[in-house]
């Protein structure tokens, strides 16, 4: 059931950056965080790319009765870099952390090689009082994405290499129905500040957009842009390699 105290709880940091506070202070892949607040009642990490996953923030909001979850196969990773032993979730998943119960999706890329389902990578549906708050992560428009139920849903619409475009989140949307959605990473690079118009406008009438200025980010594209000319780079140094050999 959705709950308008549980949406004005929830905060955009940066990019897919989140913020949910109800007592208990929720952050997902927090990143350029103000301040120094040590917070965090529970962190929960997607997968371990740089704008998802930054040590230099945890610092900034950890405490020391924080819960840190991580998809299993980040766990090491997440050890090494935070020097925190991690509580470790795998797809389809239903736990309970700081109180929240709390259900992973897989998120993936479908024909993309950034996210591969392989890793099994994830998404949150986070039940706070009787409303269902869906944080898909980096995700294309996938079954498990489809099978989500929820009343806020928190979608990537930057498209690019990396997951759905705001064509496909809004589809997403209207498939799942949920009553209100935030569209999330993107920015200069990915999507651009046109992709939340184009989102707004291929939702259905009855489900709520709320934009928030925070979601587009500059920093983030930037360094994208940069890993996707490397990886661009890359592929073509192997096509010649193999011609070579």
């Amino acid at each position: 059931m959705f709950e308008q105290k549980i949406l004005d709880s929830i905060q955009v940091i940066e990019h897919s950056g989140i913020r949910i506070d109800t007592g208990t202070v929720i952050y997902i892949d927090p990143i350029n965080v103000s301040g120094a607040p040590h917070d965090a009642d529970l962190i929960l990490f997607t997968h371990p790319h740089f704008d998802h996953f930054s040590p230099n923030d945890v610092k900034k909001i950890i405490k020391d009765s924080t819960v840190i979850a991580v998809p299993k196969s980040m766990a090491a990773f997440c050890v090494m870099l935070l020097h925190k032993k991690p509580v470790t979730l795998l797809p389809d998943q239903t736990v309970e952390l700081a109180g929240i119960p709390i259900t992973t999706v897989l998120a993936y890329n479908k024909a993309k090689p950034f996210h591969m389902k392989p890793m099994k990578w994830l998404g949150y549906i986070l039940t706070l009082g009787e409303t269902r708050v869906y944080i898909s992560g980096d995700t294309d428009l996938t079954d498990e994405a489809r099978n989500v139920s929820c009343d806020i849903a928190m979608l990537p619409i930057g498209g690019c290499l990396y997951t759905i475009d705001a064509v496909q989140a809004a589809q997403l949307a209207n498939e799942i129905k949920p009553h209100t959605v935030i569209p999330v990473h993107y920015g200069t690079f990915l999507g651009g500040e046109e992709a939340p118009k184009r989102f707004k406008a291929a939702l259905t009438p009855d489900i709520q957009a709320d934009i928030r200025s925070s979601a587009f980010s500059k920093v983030m594209v930037s360094m994208y842009k940069m890993l996707g000319i490397y990886f661009a780079l890359g592929i073509i140094l192997i096509i010649l390699l193999c011609k070579l050999l």
